[in-house]
């Protein structure tokens, strides 16, 4: 249709055609064909030589490739800001369409010889512009590259071969997977698809491989490009390198991942750690419990311990009273009635007296052995073994050695109570017959055993006292073990029980510690 109608136009043409004109159209029409070398490329050569004349055909055939060549990239990638440099290259192309169609003598030979003097000066300036927009999109730091709607590399910059490593001469004519991964080859499927239906695709984050085999993190912006009749031939593509962004991300997800860890073990550990708070107060509240329970027993103790004292005055002091308030009275008696009776009634009185003296000397040195400190410690183990051994009938063999020496006040008390406690275990709950004390003196510690051949002690009890220390003489020597910082054990089967005790002899106890430090 376009050939039709220019070949029915004047020919040359003399005036400039209207903007948006049949004349505009048909002209661009022609020279489109022309330019992508189609089957009717020659047909529109010879239409537009009749209208322009084959000088001005020259002219706007060069005319039209360099503004065909500056709006491809304003209008295939936008994003690029070409500023002071297209204005140049606009400039020359409009002063290319004047000198072709505002000259009404353009069309004699002498205009022509001149339009042809002048085109070396216009070429310089359009080659220079031309040159100038190549240089400008070779320079940028993005890799700018063309390729067919097969995938087949058409044009890459220098940008490009600096991102992906390979040469223009490397790369051109080579398929478009050339820098994509395996494992990505459906990508470029998709995107061809995209591309045929027109779709333009912006800021498409993937992975490409450059000639090294290193990977790199872009991001896409490719775009559809068309002919002048609107189909699309190729595809533009700028990749920007964006492995940094990435490497920020990763790191700033680690970061966040570190620090989502960091506060689930900072909750574990809280949690933890109140548990173990409700664990340890449980455990405060327990022994409290326990010491409330102790501290009545040990109320128990005191009233049993003050009734046993009350009965063993009565039993023994206050009947050996009585039996010398009768001798006193007898004694009267026989003053009035018989003197020669008084020497022995007298006799006897002293008698009572000297018991009386025994038994109150005796209950005093239970409640504290009077050698004890006077002595030490061996001393009064065989005074109190010796005793004991009389009011029980235990068969006792003490083993200490003569050179044992002293120890602190507070040391030689706590060997002796444990000693004492062990043996009224004996006496009156293992039904042993036989009792072994051994205290020996190794470097800076005190041993003491105490051992007799009872029934022993049941398991189930055993294991009870060991956790809980069940029992006031129990607690109690654990509690006066545990003030010198010794070691309590209690060992039973059905041979006997043995208590043995370790204690370092230089160190203070808890309560003569803070009598220290009170004083200090």
């Amino acid at each position: 249709m376009q050939l039709s109608f220019c070949a029915s136009c004047p020919a040359p043409l003399v005036d400039m055609p209207g903007a948006d004109s049949q004349v505009e159209d048909a002209i661009f029409a022609l020279a489109s064909h022309i330019f992508l070398q189609t089957p009717d490329a020659s047909i529109c050569l010879d239409a537009l030589e009749r209208l322009l004349g084959v000088v001005r055909l020259q002219y706007l055939i060069l005319f039209l490739t360099f503004v065909r060549a500056a709006h491809y990239w304003t209008r295939v990638h936008p994003e690029l800001e070409f500023e002071e440099d297209i204005k140049e290259l606009l400039a020359t192309h409009e002063a290319l369409a004047a000198c072709i169609l505002n000259d009404p003598e353009a069309g004699s030979d002498v205009v022509s010889q001149s339009l042809l003097d002048e085109s070396l000066v216009l070429r310089q300036k359009a080659d220079k512009s031309g040159a100038l927009l190549a240089a400008i999109v070779d320079s940028s730091a993005d890799a700018i590259v063309s390729k067919s709607l097969d995938g087949v590399i058409s044009s890459w910059n220098g940008g490009a071969e600096r991102l992906f490593g390979y040469t223009a001469e490397e790369a051109i004519g080579k398929h478009i997977s050339l820098i994509i991964p395996v494992e990505r080859h459906h990508e470029e499927v998709t995107i061809l698809e995209r591309l045929r239906r027109g779709e333009r695709i912006e800021h498409f984050d993937t992975v490409r491989v450059r000639k090294d085999g290193t990977r790199l993190d872009i991001s896409l912006t490719i775009s559809p490009v068309r002919d002048a009749v609107g189909r699309i031939i190729r595809a533009s593509k700028i990749a920007r390198d964006i492995t940094q962004r990435k490497q920020i991300e990763r790191e700033l997800r680690e970061s966040q991942e570190r620090f989502r860890e960091l506060a689930a073990a900072l909750e574990t550990q809280v949690q933890l750690r109140t548990q173990e708070l409700e664990r340890r107060n449980a455990e405060i509240l327990r022994q409290s419990d326990q010491l409330r329970a102790l501290t009545g027993r040990l109320l128990q103790v005191q009233d049993g311990e003050r009734r046993h004292m009350a009965r063993e005055l009565h039993d023994s002091a206050g009947q050996t009273l009585t039996a010398l308030g009768m001798k006193l009275s007898q004694f009267a008696q026989s003053a009035k009635q018989d003197p020669a009776q008084i020497a022995k009634d007298v006799e006897d009185a002293e008698k009572l007296v000297d018991q009386l003296t025994r038994e109150i000397r005796t209950t005093s040195y239970l409640l504290h052995p009077p050698l004890l400190d006077e002595s030490g410690l061996r001393s009064a183990l065989h005074w109190y073994v010796e005793g004991l051994e009389k009011r029980s009938g235990l068969d006792i063999e003490l083993r200490i050695s003569e050179d044992f020496g002293r120890l602190s006040r507070e040391m030689e008390l706590l060997l002796f109570r444990l000693v004492q406690e062990s043996l009224t275990n004996i006496h009156r709950q293992s039904g042993s017959k036989t009792a072994l004390i051994r205290i020996e003196r190794t470097g800076d510690n005190v041993y003491v055993e105490v051992k007799d051949q009872g029934k022993g002690i049941s398991s189930d009890r055993l294991a009870e006292i060991q956790s809980q220390g069940t029992g006031v003489g129990i607690r109690g020597m654990i509690e006066r073990v545990h003030q010198f910082h010794g070691e309590l054990r209690i060992e039973s089967d059905g041979s006997g029980t043995k208590i043995c005790a370790t204690l370092p002899t230089k160190t203070r106890s808890t309560t003569e510690q803070g009598r220290f430090n009170q004083a200090a």
